[in-house]
């Protein structure tokens, strides 16, 4: 019997990511998490990083992470992929912010 997700119950996310020839160690992968609105846009995201599990070959990466519903109503959640190097100013300097397709 399929139960509906409640408040308080954890979701595991994963993400199956090709990184082509980048490393794991050149980027983030995030879930941002929130309230969905009948126009399916996520209001008061939240984020929680994805960590690398396992190496698929060919570039591939399987990523997973947990994140906790924390809220009544539609949820909805998404996968974003970001640069991360020491020496950025921040995540979103270099614009090669790539969101789930």
């Amino acid at each position: 019997m399929l139960q509906e997700p409640q408040i308080g119950d954890e979701l595991t996310i994963n993400a199956y990511i090709n990184l082509g020839s980048l490393n794991p160690q050149d980027v983030k992968v995030q879930v941002g998490f929130g309230h969905v609105s009948e126009s399916d846009h996520i209001h008061e995201r939240n984020y929680a990083y994805l960590d690398r599990v396992t190496e698929l070959g060919n570039g591939r990466y399987l990523f997973s992470g947990a994140m906790t519903i924390d809220r009544s109503g539609p949820f909805g959640y998404t996968v974003r992929v970001l640069p991360s190097n020491e020496e950025l100013a921040g995540p979103a300097e270099l614009g090669l912010v790539r969101n789930a397709a």
